[in-house]
């Protein structure tokens, strides 16, 4: 199989399971709220992320040829890896084992929090080229500090705890180590993916 048609099919696998997800989740919170409520969860950096996958994957495929070629686009790889990597990983070690979803919500965690990340990262694996630098993890970080941000806004001013760690009124000052916590593993997971491009040898397909 050439390089370009593994690529294509990697994307499609990414595009159709994030699809899935994506599209499984606003159905199941839909049910007891209509479309806005469903539509109401992309405040989730969950969802967030899995969308970005989703437009970068789209894009690849709609305009082969042309994306492959736009600096942006290649620049956008790793960064979009990272987030969805961040996603996998918080899911795993902090939700995952307070998760009560069952039936096709947990259809679409699953896909959501491990498969797409999965895929993700087997592709960037196999077809980042550039040559990164640490100090492009500074660059990436600019997003998930922007959602910590509104995170904040939304506990503190609605009373909307995103995610456990966000929760003022349990958590209190302890919510300073959480969301340190939570910038640090952004910049490991940005610093790692740069370490791994640097460092291990992999082999490219022809």
């Amino acid at each position: 199989m050439r390089k370009n048609d593994l690529k294509k099919l990697i994307l499609a696998l990414v595009l159709i399971t994030t699809a899935q997800g994506i599209g499984i989740d606003v159905y199941v919170n839909s049910l007891d709220g209509g479309i806005l409520k469903g539509l109401s969860i992309f405040k989730y950096f969950t969802l967030q992320s899995n969308a970005l996958v989703l437009v970068y994957s789209l894009l690849a495929l709609a305009n082969f040829r042309a994306m492959s070629e736009k600096v942006w686009f290649k620049k956008a790889l790793t960064p979009v890896t990272s987030y969805i990597m961040l996603t996998g990983i918080t899911f795993l070690i902090i939700l995952a084992p307070t998760s009560t979803a069952q039936g096709l919500q947990k259809v679409a965690s699953d896909l959501l929090h491990y498969l797409v990340p999965s895929l993700m990262f087997f592709y960037w694996i196999v077809f980042e080229e550039r040559e990164l630098r640490y100090s492009y993890v500074w660059s990436w970080i600019i997003y998930p500090f922007i959602f910590m941000f509104w995170g904040l806004y939304l506990a503190i001013i609605k009373g909307d705890y995103l995610y456990p760690f966000f929760d003022i009124s349990k958590l209190g000052i302890m919510i300073v180590p959480y969301l340190a916590g939570m910038t640090v593993a952004v910049i490991l997971i940005g610093s790692f993916l740069v370490f791994l491009r640097k460092r291990l040898s992999v082999p490219r397909i022809s």
